[in-house]
């Protein structure tokens, strides 16, 4: 059985279908990167995987867990202690950031580990300093979000996340909100992240950095996986004209 397995995913908002069948699954330490243009339902898939968004059939399972699976053509959830169980397996990381603005950098990335896990602080606060000094940011630990760059605030996300020790790591167009120039940072972190086998699944828009870092691509359009490969068959041989025109618009 695969490390995460997601299958035949249907999701709808009321009477549109946004995912038609949509599969998925990845092995521990792989990184697949979600491409496609925009409104194709990657942002709304990833989310299913940590059950910010309820699917209507089709079976998503973490390590041998189900979170949920299809019984008589609809989708049942399991109980709500193994959902938390299952998606405090993984941590997010979002466009916009979502710091808190009132909060110290330290703060922010320390918050969770004290509130959710209930961690002492003499334990976390290590971890935290650990986590700051690998995405460059120790010496911001005292200030507030409001005084740091796209970049900065987006790796202290990442540490935030990474500092509840998560087995998989979850990015939704993690550079979509941030300027150029302050793009490589963000990506360099997670490049470090995929170097140490971290299980990343990234919805980006960033096409070079996807296919340096990525295990297997899955390129979607109009809710459907398109195509699917190792990150060098989607980029230097697709096999779908729809591929090709993308990465050609994109690329050129």
């Amino acid at each position: 059985m695969h490390f995460i397995e997601m299958k035949n995913i249907r999701k709808q908002f009321g009477p549109l279908t946004v995912l038609h069948d949509v599969s998925m699954s990845l092995e521990k330490g792989q990184v697949v990167s979600i491409i496609g243009p925009s409104g194709a339902g990657k942002s709304t898939f990833l989310r299913c995987l940590n059950h910010l968004e309820v699917i209507q059939s089709g079976s998503i399972c973490v390590d041998g867990d189900y979170l949920v699976r299809t019984d008589q053509g609809k989708a049942v959830y399991a109980g709500e202690k193994n959902i938390r169980k299952i998606c405090g397996r993984m941590g997010m990381v979002f466009q916009s950031f979502n710091l808190f603005p009132h909060m110290t950098v330290l703060d922010n990335v320390t918050a969770a580990p004290l509130y959710v896990k209930k961690m002492e602080k003499k334990d976390i606060l290590p971890v935290a300093e650990e986590l700051l000094q690998k995405v460059g940011l120790w010496e911001k630990r005292d200030v507030y979000p409001g005084s740091l760059s796209g970049g900065q605030k987006q790796r202290v996300a990442i540490a935030r996340a990474l500092a509840m020790s998560p087995d998989i790591m979850l990015f939704d167009e993690p550079t979509s909100a941030l300027d150029p120039e302050l793009t490589g940072e963000v990506l360099k972190t997670i490049h470090q992240l995929a170097d140490e086998n971290m299980t990343m699944v990234i919805v980006t828009h960033e096409m070079a950095f996807a296919k340096s870092v990525s295990d297997k691509v899955l390129f979607m359009v109009d809710g459907r996986v398109e195509e699917e490969g190792s990150s060098s068959d989607v980029f230097d041989s697709p096999q779908s004209g729809r591929t090709r025109a993308f990465l050609q618009s994109i690329l050129h």
